[in-house]
């Protein structure tokens, strides 16, 4: 923990130790630190924090220019500031360390008191917390639209209900020199302006209160072409009726109720104001940033149509539109919806939110992940309802008549998807995950797989260079093959070269011929085949992956049902049932070969997992057994037979072991086992 540091996001950005301010020169380290602060303790991860630096075009070495501005921060705050995790980096600091820390706690206690004294303290203290207008001076457009919005809204709202509660214990003329700020600032907020109309004339100052009315109407009109809406002409209306209002009309110093945070204006209303102003663009904006070197413009394409298609129909469809990218670990899911996003950013102009579904092994509730859209959307905390239901219902009428698109990142399963969707037909969803998500209604399901090898040349082109791999066009395609035409390894291997100019391409060809270190060789920064990978294998049951493991030593080019049935000792029907969530999870491909039936496969890489994770797990005499047992029913009958024929542990030793000695002979079992003749 950093005891003797003390860091404030409000107003500028500064940091002091032990009472001393600590400059921080450069405008990039300032940018990574306010990212770290806003999120802590969360980690955030090497993509967000390069969104943060660079927004959409990210320069090639971005990674490495990244982990210098860490380095730099480690050398001036401390060596155990900024800590390095397996998903990012996250900063080492006390809640009592941070401005912002304390504000939400303070600002958490007013909205759950109801004494009028002590809310109105409570605001108080919250604010003086602050000093001002959060992130002053930080150089990242994507920060101050994205997390600097949502908490300069959250400031705004504490301020405009500190206000409220001082006005409710008699305190008007207080409130009046940060209210005139506070307008002065961010003169199209109505709702500020109400509230410096009420303070004056609660105060006695009916005509300054009228003059400010005036004064608000005049630069909406000349600066937005718009009239006041509602909050305040109401307001004008009770000021103007003054003592002799009926018994129906409400105090003139009443303040209207905030059933919530004000959110970004929708397209077609006015900032803080009524929604018949013209548009405001730019609502809250979250995306990652978006990979130059990605190829698949086909797919890409027809993407970007179909969402800008959602657009342009708009409010003539009846329900939202939704895409589901699905396809195995590693084939680029993300980055396709990420690139898309950016490519039709232009037809969602009042928003576009990006969610992380999972987080480590753990796979997010959906009540958590509506309290950050909620959040991202302009509502406070003290907005976001308890209940799942409620929030539902908040976050989609936030949505509504709006143009926003929402990418949800990761997702486990329907169940998980389906309370985050938008109901309004102006807004779209793109969700990727591992399996297709078949039940969710008015869903594209697009199915990513490998690459050809002319794409995978392609990324590999533009990340380290045209001229490098026409240089080595041989060395290139052993590359391509290595990886599987996996977009996930291809990434890697080009992150590795660009790091080691002074490699050749024939260098790491030959260090991926090794099977052994291959996955040991497809890992750089916080990027690794082999972790890809585990997010598969960690939502199986304990069943499935004992049969991902176990079935990894066959060498044969693919195998059917009653084979791998008699390699885990399992009837027909159960090995089926393994196999085919093992194909949902794309840890396995499954083919319907004419003469044969349908026969499974794994893609190189992932046998390569699989066979560590068997060697790690499972026992010799298991890895034994199962390999054995295979073979005795493989060779039970011809390859072609399309009657399954089970074969069980039972089976005859001396058959099992002959078979076994034969397959080795003809190269079908892993040399790792020792079957010799």
């Amino acid at each position: 923990m950093l005891d003797d540091l003390q860091f404030d996001v409000f107003g500028p950005l500064t940091v002091r130790r032990n009472g001393e301010l600590l400059e921080i020169p450069r405008a990039k380290h300032r940018v990574v630190l306010a990212a770290l602060l806003l999120h802590a303790p969360r980690t955030l991860t090497a993509e967000e924090l390069i969104q943060q630096l660079w927004g959409g075009e990210p320069p090639l070495t971005a990674r490495k220019t990244l982990q210098g501005y860490i380095a730099r921060l480690r050398k001036l705050l401390g060596a155990d500031a900024v800590v390095s995790r397996a998903s990012g980096y996250a900063i080492a600091i006390g809640a009592e360390r941070l401005d912002l820390d304390r504000f939400n706690t303070f600002l958490q206690k007013a909205e759950l008191t109801d004494e009028p004294a002590e809310r109105a303290r409570l605001f108080r203290s919250a604010l003086e917390q602050t000093n001002g207008t959060p992130l002053v001076g930080i150089p990242s457009e994507y920060l101050q639209q994205g997390d600097g919005a949502a908490l300069l809204e959250r400031w705004l709202n504490a301020t405009e209900s500190w206000a409220d509660a001082e006005m409710a214990v008699g305190r008007h003329t207080d409130v009046l020199p940060r209210l005139r700020a506070l307008v002065s600032e961010h003169p199209f907020r109505e709702s500020a302006w109400s509230r410096l109309m009420t303070a004056l004339y609660r105060a006695g100052r009916q005509g300054e209160a009228l003059a400010a009315y005036q004064e608000a109407r005049r630069l909406l009109a000349d600066e937005l072409g718009v009239e006041p809406g509602e909050e305040l002409r109401a307001a004008h209306r009770r000021i103007l009726a003054g003592p002799t209002r009926s018994a129906a009309d409400p105090d003139p110093a009443a303040v209207p109720a905030r059933p919530a945070p004000a959110a970004p204006a929708p397209s077609g209303s006015r900032p803080g104001g009524a929604a018949e102003a013209p548009a405001r663009r730019g609502g809250p904006y979250t995306l990652p940033p978006r990979l130059a070197e990605f190829a698949r413009p086909g797919i890409e394409a027809d993407l970007i149509r179909r969402l800008r298609e959602v657009s342009r129909e708009g409010a003539g469809r009846t329900a939202a539109q939704t895409l589901n990218l699905y396809g195995a670990a590693g084939v680029g899911k993300t980055t396709m919806a990420v690139r898309v996003a950016h490519a039709v950013s232009a037809a969602f102009p009042d928003g576009q939110l990006y969610v992380e579904l999972q987080r480590g092994d753990a796979f997010r509730e959906p009540a958590d992940v509506l309290g950050e859209l909620i959040r991202a959307l302009g509502a406070g905390p003290g907005a976001v309802p308890a209940e799942t239901g409620e929030r539902v219902a908040l976050y989609r009428g936030l949505l509504s008549h709006r143009r926003v698109l929402i990418v949800l990142d990761g997702a486990r399963d329907e169940a998980q998807v389906r309370p985050l969707l938008p109901a309004s037909p102006t807004c779209a969803a793109v969700v990727t995950s591992l399996e297709m998500l078949s039940t969710l209604g008015g869903t594209r399901h697009v199915r990513l797989g490998l690459l050809t090898a002319e794409e995978s040349r392609e990324i590999l082109a533009r990340i380290i260079g045209r001229e490098r791999v026409a240089a080595e066009e041989g060395a290139a395609q052993d590359l391509v093959r290595s990886c599987g035409r996996l977009p996930l390894a291809i990434r890697i291997v080009g992150a590795r070269l660009l790091e080691r100019p002074h490699w050749r391409l024939e260098t790491l060809a030959r260090r991926l011929e090794s099977q052994r270190r291959r996955l040991d060789e497809l890992a750089v920064g916080d990027l690794a085949v082999r972790d890809s990978l585990a997010v598969g294998y960690a939502a199986l049951e304990a069943p499935e992956r004992r049969a991902f493991r176990l079935l990894s030593l066959l060498e044969t080019a693919s195998f059917p049902v009653r084979v791998a049935a008699a390699a885990l000792g399992l009837p027909d029907d159960r090995t089926e049932e393994a196999l085919e969530r093992l194909t949902a999870q794309h840890l396995l491909d499954a083919d319907f070969v004419k003469g044969s039936g349908v026969r499974f496969s794994y893609h190189p890489l992932v046998r390569l997992y699989a066979r560590e994770l068997t060697f790690d797990v499972d026992s010799m005499q298991s890895r034994h057994g199962a390999v054995q047992n295979a073979l005795a029913a493989w060779y039970a009958r011809p390859a072609g037979a399309l009657v399954p024929l089970r074969a069980t542990p039972s089976a005859s030793g001396s058959a099992a072991r002959a078979a076994a000695v034969a397959a080795a002979e003809g190269g079908l079992l892993p040399p790792e086992l020792g079957f010799t003749a």
